[in-house]
């Protein structure tokens, strides 16, 4: 145990002194933050009036839709675009012609490439039947201000049917006004307001952490494994230790170093408090209101985090020990990392019905199952039984794993050459 606890120390203190490590520590909230909150930043960004010219030989129409884009803005009551807290008025500057000709259509075309204008809406005469029209912009990518105008000349085209069908204007904007939704999720608990949102993006960024801190520390292991092999080290290592010490010694050293990171980030997010979370608030607007982890999440998380970590680094941990170059291990490492592939694009489906088929085996098959069952618990807490047993089954399946890659490794670590086939690699464990 003494050797053990020596490889770990080793390995734990070189990396926390690494460059990388410091990056990646700042880096990673930046970064996964950023994923949230710039594009929403960037989109919302005002970027000045709109010079906005509506085409339509009916007039009255094109006047309702001006009106519209007047008094248009995005509020926290829009459920048809995004919004920012406290809501930004989109600015338009709206002028009607009523003379529709391709000659004028060419011109405007003109006036948009030239900038005079920003964008253009041509309205055929069956507009309002086919509730369609064509929009000209000088940037294809403004979402944001095609989805006002398409909810503009929905709103006029709504309006004037419901006039012309005997209601007042009055009557008419409060049928066409906005419907608030408020979520209740319920659960073992009791019950939890949840905005939909809200309730699946913390879960999603503990998911997200301990996919990438797997992903990335289990490669440490194997790169770890190619370094000592590739340079002799590991020939005076196994002088003083056993393969089964030093690669123990290496997974536990490399996997503190994970948790250490992941301690990081939750401290720093705790000594931020109320005022970091203010922060986002302001930033997301209400994306996350009365968004909450459940506490058997958050009691669950290092286990699962230890669970996965300890399978991958067994396997990447092989991997390593059967290569000589990165470049002969990054041919072998899509078949272990393809669970881990699979858990991400599954995940969204999950959190919207845990309580599937899929879930369920999903969250019991030893490569998945971290990730997996971490998700159910986040979004909708499954049986204890069924924790009970996919831990159980992860435990009886790790066991397994260190046997079977503790012989892999204890052949391959000290073979160099060409990267061992497959009939070799059962002989390893045949008969080491």
């Amino acid at each position: 145990m003494r050797k053990i606890l020596l490889i770990l120390q080793r390995e734990y203190i070189v990396r926390v002194r690494t460059k990388a490590f410091i990056i990646f520590t700042v880096l990673m909230p930046l970064f996964v933050g950023g994923m949230v909150v710039l594009p929403t930043r960037l989109a919302m960004k005002s970027s000045g009036v709109k010079h906005v010219v509506i085409v339509s030989a009916d007039a009255e129409l094109a006047n309702s839709i001006k009106t519209e884009l007047a008094s248009s803005h995005m509020s926290d009551d829009d459920n048809d675009t995004p919004h920012t807290k406290g809501g930004k008025r989109a600015e338009f500057d709206v002028s009607v012609e009523t003379a529709p000709s391709e000659a004028l259509r060419q011109q405007l075309i003109t006036r948009v490439r030239e900038g005079r204008i920003d964008a253009f809406a041509w309205l055929e005469p069956d507009a309002a039947s086919s509730r369609r029209c064509t929009y000209y912009s000088r940037n294809g990518g403004d979402f944001v201000e095609s989805v006002m105008f398409s909810r503009a000349l929905r709103s006029a085209i709504s309006k004037r049917e419901l006039t012309a069908r005997g209601f007042t204007p009055d009557q008419a904007r409060a049928l066409l006004s906005q419907v608030s939704v408020d979520t209740v999720h319920i659960d073992k608990e009791g019950t939890n307001k949840s905005n939909g949102l809200g309730a699946v993006l913390l879960p999603f960024l503990l998911l997200f952490a301990i996919y990438m801190t797997v992903f990335i520390y289990g490669i440490y292991v194997m790169r770890s494994v190619i370094e000592e092999k590739s340079s002799r080290v590991v020939e005076v290592l196994l002088g003083s230790v056993t393969p089964m010490q030093l690669m123990a010694g290496k997974i536990i050293g490399v996997g503190a170093v994970g948790l250490t990171q992941i301690g990081i980030w939750i401290a720093t997010g705790s000594l931020l408090g109320t005022g970091g979370f203010a922060m986002v608030r302001e930033l997301l607007g209400d994306t996350l209101k009365d968004a909450h982890i459940p506490t058997a999440a958050l009691m669950l998380f290092p286990v699962y985090f230890i669970l996965g970590y300890a399978t991958y680094a067994c396997l990447y941990a092989a991997i390593g020990s059967m290569c000589t170059t990165d470049e002969e291990a990054q041919q072998l490492q899509f078949p272990v990392t393809l669970p881990l592939i699979l858990c991400m694009v599954f995940a969204t489906t999950i959190m919207r019905d845990p309580n599937t088929p899929l879930a369920f085996w999903l969250s019991m098959f030893p490569l998945t199952s971290p990730i997996i069952m971490f998700v159910r618990v986040s979004v909708n807490m499954p049986p204890v039984w069924q924790i009970a047993l996919s831990v159980g089954i992860s435990l009886v399946s790790l066991y397994g794993l260190v046997w079977l890659t503790s012989r892999i490794y204890r052949v391959g670590i000290l073979m160099y050459g060409k990267r061992p086939t497959l009939p070799e690699i059962l002989k390893w464990i045949r008969y080491a």
